[in-house]
């Protein structure tokens, strides 16, 4: 069996696919990339079409080393490659031999990145995905972050690579990211000074962001909402907690709560907030479904024709 060893795994690295679909009603979340489209941009790129499973590197800090032959490509935050001691663009498709070595650095953009490898990691799917759920225990390699000495099995290659592509790796945030937001159920029940507070604050990221979600600097904000029943959550929910700091809940979130929700952040803006940094400055704007689903549509359009 063709394999990857670990020499090194870094803080918070894991198997991750797109995730999996109709599990929140057995309070599992979806899990998957944290940024979606460096992961298919990467399937893309070494010919995978059926949801290869790529390794997500939060802050990458990796050493690997494959036991096959094989084609690599890094998608996601900009990273530095060295294969055996030998500096090469990341953002190219290498060919690598058996028992050469894999090293990965971060540089100071963004946070998550991906490690593609031809015939994608073939953990064994749980509920028709490869994504690893830390919480649940579920997923990826034993259900868990990798540690140093894991040995990760790596399917067949049934394609060759089509050609590289950096246009979608991640570009530098602009000095304050802006998060459209679609209003929710609870919208109208918050106070006008809360909303005011919501739209009119330049929040920041804190260290206390993770694939859970990202919680932002406190803004004294109160919804005025005093008691409400706990309901599913769902992708980019913006929570308000009694400590006025919202969370912006993301790919491992609880499946349900009970926090004050005005709306939830677009999944595109949701992609970008999960490389954002702490200190990242951030703000809420409001738009309207229509406006969000033509925003999805013109990015998935791009996407699908840039890799066509």
């Amino acid at each position: 069996m063709s394999t990857l060893i670990i020499g090194q795994a870094g803080i918070a690295t894991s198997v991750q696919d797109s995730g999996r679909a109709g599990t929140l009603q057995l309070g599992i979340p979806p899990s998957g990339a944290m940024d979606p489209y460096a992961l298919v941009s990467g399937q893309h790129q070494l010919g995978h079409v059926h949801d290869e499973a790529a390794l997500e590197m939060a802050y990458a800090d990796l050493i690997a080393r494959s036991t096959h032959d094989c084609h690599i490509v890094i998608t996601g935050a900009p990273v530095t490659l060295a294969i055996d001691d030998q500096c090469l663009d990341p953002r190219k498709i290498h060919a690598i031999k058996a028992g050469q070595t894999l090293s990965i650095r971060a540089t100071k953009i963004g946070i998550y990145s991906y490690l593609h490898i031809s015939g994608g990691i073939a953990t064994e799917p749980v509920f028709q995905s490869r994504s690893t759920s830390p919480r649940e225990v579920i997923g990826g390699f034993e259900g868990r972050y990798l540690r140093d000495g894991d040995t990760l099995p790596i399917g067949p290659t049934h394609s060759r690579p089509s050609r590289d592509d950096p246009l979608l790796d991640l570009s530098p945030s602009p000095s304050t990211l802006t998060l459209r937001f679609v209003p929710g159920f609870q919208h109208d029940e918050f106070s006008p000074a809360a909303m005011s507070a919501l739209l009119g604050t330049e929040f920041s990221v804190t260290p206390s962001a993770n694939r859970m979600g990202v919680k932002l600097s406190r803004g004294g904000l109160h919804s005025g909402i005093e008691s409400l029943l706990s309901e599913a959550t769902c992708y980019g929910a913006i929570q308000i907690p009694p400590d006025g700091a919202p969370i912006v809940l993301l790919n491992d979130r609880q499946t349900v709560g009970g926090y004050p929700k005005p709306g939830a952040v677009i999944s595109s803006d949701c992609a970008r907030l999960a490389q954002a940094r702490p200190g990242q400055k951030v703000r809420f704007v409001s738009c309207s479904a229509e406006e969000a689903d033509r925003i999805q549509w013109l990015e998935r359009h791009f996407v699908e024709t840039r890799l066509q």
